[in-house]
């Protein structure tokens, strides 16, 4: 894969999207119901940020869809089950442990939430992307005959038709919640399945992919790109703030897909002075080990010294630690593998 330091800056920028979600949540959460200030502050981080996951998902699709149909496909498919299924795995076995720690320090004794975790494929709740991400992966050769006997234009209109499809889900897997529809037409409960378990969520998430290949060269200047997703990112922030539902955060609403794509197509037109590289390149295990360190940071704040931070500026704060932290552990774990090879 050719390096480009406009997405590798997107990369990183995506990356720290994500360690924000995951320190706002508990606000959201805890304070959906009785609004105030703290909800606001991490409604607003959370609208903010609320892109990162399509934008990784474009990313992953702008590189895997380039390659041509003579490619060597088992060597492609040794090459992604030792870069991405065998952290997976890892990774799984390593936070179904924590979790069980997590656990016992909270002292909620519910000892089968982990092994329900791990058979809906979100061993901790941050790695139900790369449960997510398996589909993506496998029918990448899939994907890319298609292109080639299609053509670009054809298979660029695939893309949006499956933006389409993966909204048309989601608005089914509410009205199906909302009015019961499995209870009244049992034939229909398999469907629970598909929203319930990750594996197959790489549907919903088809669209992303494609166009992330489709509209690489899509750009868009600065003040046109940030304006336009500015004021996306205010729609999502008084929906939410009205609505009060974590369904206006989904992943296909058209806020969401919309703020994604100015922000893809802003970054294609971006030309950066310093080289993000050494960053991006470790964005894949900041990942993987992020959760854990917001567990634990949490933990000390919330448990054992029993603060609750403004988020104000404790999100912002925060972020940067868990950053920098995890940073740094990618490069110690880095070091390690270098010298075991």
């Amino acid at each position: 894969m050719k390096r480009e330091n406009n997405i590798d800056a997107l990369r990183v920028v995506a990356c720290f999207m994500v360690i924000i979600i995951h320190l706002s949540s508990d606000y959201i959460v805890d304070y959906m119901q009785i609004g105030g200030t703290y909800f606001k502050w991490g409604n607003f981080y959370d609208s903010l940020s609320r892109t990162a996951v399509p934008i990784f998902v474009v990313i992953a699709g702008r590189y895997a869809l380039t390659e041509s149909r003579n490619m060597d496909w088992k060597n492609y498919y040794i090459k992604i089950w030792e870069k991405i299924y065998v952290p997976t795995l890892m990774w799984s076995l390593v936070y179904f442990g924590f979790f069980y720690l997590e656990i016992y320090f909270k002292g909620t004794k519910n000892w089968w939430l982990p092994v329900k975790a791990l058979y809906e494929g979100a061993p901790y709740y941050h790695l139900w992307y790369l449960y997510m991400c398996i589909g993506l992966y496998l029918l990448t050769p899939f994907f890319i005959n298609l292109r080639m006997k299609m053509g670009e234009k054809t298979f660029r209109k695939l893309g949006y038709m499956a933006l389409v499809m993966g909204l048309i889900l989601i608005i089914m897997q509410e009205l199906f919640i909302a009015f019961d529809i499995y209870g009244q037409y049992r034939m229909l409960n398999w469907l629970k399945y598909f929203w319930y378990l990750n594996y197959f969520k790489f549907i919903e998430y088809v669209g992303y992919f494609i166009l992330g290949y489709s509209l690489k060269d899509v750009k868009l200047s600065w003040s046109v790109g940030l304006t336009g997703t500015s004021i996306i990112v205010g729609c999502i922030y008084f929906s939410m703030e009205y609505l009060r539902s974590v369904i206006v955060y989904n992943y296909n609403l058209p806020f969401v897909l919309g703020a994604t794509f100015l922000l893809y197509f802003t970054f294609n037109n971006a030309n950066f002075k310093y080289n993000f590289e050494n960053i991006s390149k470790h964005t894949f295990n900041i990942y993987l080990v992020h959760a854990m360190i917001i567990a634990i940071l949490n933990f000390g704040i919330r448990i054992i010294f029993k603060l609750n931070p403004s988020p104000v500026w404790y999100i912002p704060l925060a972020t940067i630690v868990v950053f920098i932290i995890s940073l740094m552990f990618s490069i110690g774990l880095e070091k390690i593998l270098r010298c075991i090879k």
